[in-house]
């Protein structure tokens, strides 16, 4: 996927009917790399890790993807998104997520948005997904304390690239310890600037900002979870 990648952008647009819609262009030697191209890339490729029992990490997936999970300190996110603790870890969640992922078709794919595909996984994972908050309030109890008695499907492919995103786009943390800042850009950046415009405000750039909490899915507040956010001027 790296070999003669120009430089990617992305950035979002208001849609009226449908809010945020984010768009991405980016090509390689053989053209532009669409979200399907990225998302074969990703069923392909294998998982590694020198420390897999490790609750934090790192997991490397490897070519054509070719990069790392790490939640350990010092980076943001160990501490700012992370949903999990207690007996799960790092490449247990990751190699779920990318099992159930791996088995989606291509037809699926292409005629499914990607964040509406709910499949099972071999065990709890993540919970960046605000249909977990619902559930857990519709329920009664979190699933994730049922100690594998309960598996509800996940949609595999938010959860699994929301765990690669946040690593390095990662909010900004609130005067309430449990509330998130991001910020949305409406002006083509390419990935080290958008990394900052997600957790700050840049000078020159159209950007709408948003708030979020993290829930606590347990009594014990080891399980975390998104809810949904609304806009900071609201």
């Amino acid at each position: 996927m790296t070999v003669g990648l120009q430089r990617a952008e992305g950035w979002f647009v208001s849609d009226d009917s449908r809010g945020f819609q984010f768009l991405m262009h980016a090509r390689n030697k053989d053209g532009p790399i669409t979200l399907e191209k990225v998302l074969a890339a990703l069923q392909e490729c294998s998982l590694s890790s020198e420390r897999p029992t490790a609750k934090e990490g790192p997991v490397t997936i490897g070519e054509p993807i070719s990069l790392s999970i790490d939640l350990r300190s010092p980076f943001p996110q160990s501490s700012l998104t992370k949903t999990f603790a207690g007996q799960q870890n790092l490449f247990d969640i990751v190699h779920a997520l990318h099992d159930a992922v791996r088995e989606v078709s291509h037809q699926e794919i292409v005629n499914t948005p990607i964040w509406r595909i709910h499949k099972s996984t071999s065990r709890m994972v993540t919970a960046f997904a605000t249909q977990k908050a619902e559930n857990v309030i519709d329920a009664g109890f979190s699933m994730d304390t049922q100690a594998g008695r309960l598996l509800s499907q996940s949609p595999i492919f938010l959860e699994l690239l929301a765990l690669i995103g946040t690593q390095r786009f990662c909010p900004a943390i609130s005067e309430h310890p449990l509330a998130r800042i991001y910020y949305t850009w409406h002006t083509p950046l390419t990935a080290p600037l958008a990394a900052v415009a997600v957790s700050n405000r840049i000078s020159g750039t159209s950007q709408t900002g948003f708030i979020f909490h993290m829930y606590k899915r347990d009594p014990k507040g080891r399980y975390k979870g998104f809810a949904p956010a609304r806009n900071l001027t609201e």
